[in-house]
């Protein structure tokens, strides 16, 4: 794209936004959600996903029933009112549609048969605003799936991949500091990001500083910490085995179902410098340890 963007995006449903745009709110699970993305002037991106099961939905017929939504709203405030709705006979998964009136919308909808989910996607502007071709590359890169199978996801110019399957169980969204955890059955995967790296550094050598910053959030395993190159600069490996009591009986209780308790941490951090930024990915595995070579490979991070 010729903008200079990130990925923006919750459970699995991404576009790739201008850098300057913000996430400003998220809502929702795989089957149904929300996000929306504000400009630093007054556009804003909208995007909502539903489940649809079964025959793919009639998306002409559902441009009308969301336009007719917009439109009552406009009428009630005694606004002028004027929607466009353009189908392509060739993309029968795509229909793009229009609507002026105190504001400007410009959208999109599609359906993936593969995922079975409907997206509307619309940039909504002033109309002192000429954010046309800006909207319509945005439209243009609304995805809900990767090849791999792996989820997508992207906040506040962070941008990776998990396995499919993890559900999120926390977020932590501070100008700071990132964190994003997630489970599937009793496995884990944690992707944190720290800004002011430098001021962070200053005092202590990396390994002295997660020692001290994010050790004690890692319970139950005993870890270790050593140096490794990572993207060309300064990085760790986090090597960690289950301990003590409790987990012997998790890991009991699990044995008696099809999913094995983890007994391995693997994870990774390393220094962004020209950013100022630092990165950490944490996965709990029975034998998989490429898992979290595969996340922090995915990264995108300007």
């Amino acid at each position: 794209m010729a903008l200079n963007t990130a990925p923006v995006g919750w459970q699995g449903i991404v576009v790739d936004a201008p850098t300057d745009w913000s996430l400003v709110g998220v809502n929702g699970d795989t089957r149904k959600g929300y996000f929306r993305v504000d400009s630093p002037i007054a556009s804003a991106l909208e995007v909502k996903w539903e489940k649809i099961s079964g025959k793919g939905p009639d998306l002409e017929a559902k441009a009308k029933e969301f336009l007719a939504n917009i439109e009552k709203s406009a009428r009630k405030k005694k606004l002028k009112f004027d929607k466009d709705i353009k189908v392509d006979k060739a993309d029968p998964y795509s229909v793009r549609f229009l609507w002026r009136s105190d504001r400007l919308g410009q959208g999109k909808l599609v359906y993936c048969p593969q995922c079975e989910r409907m997206m509307i996607a619309q940039v909504i502007s002033t109309r002192q605003e000429n954010v046309s071709k800006t909207a319509s590359e945005i439209l243009d890169s609304i995805r809900d799936h990767r090849d791999d199978g792996w989820v997508e996801w992207g906040l506040y110019g962070l941008g990776f991949a998990i396995p499919p399957g993890y559900g999120i169980q926390k977020q932590t969204l501070m100008s700071g500091y990132l964190a994003l955890n997630y489970k599937k059955g009793a496995h884990t995967i944690v992707v944190e990001r720290w800004g002011l790296a430098g001021t962070l550094l200053a005092k202590d050598d990396m390994a002295t500083w997660y020692r001290k910053d994010a050790m004690p959030d890692i319970k139950g395993y005993t870890v270790s910490v050593e140096a490794e190159t990572i993207a060309g600069g300064e990085g760790l490996r986090i090597s960690g085995r289950r301990k003590g009591i409790v987990s012997a009986v998790k890991a009991l209780a699990y044995s008696l179902t099809l999913n094995p308790f983890p007994s391995l941490l693997t994870g990774f951090v390393w220094h962004q410098p020209e950013a100022n930024r630092l990165f950490s990915v944490r996965v709990t595995h029975s034998a998989n340890a490429h898992v979290a070579e595969k996340i922090r490979d995915s990264i995108i991070a300007p």
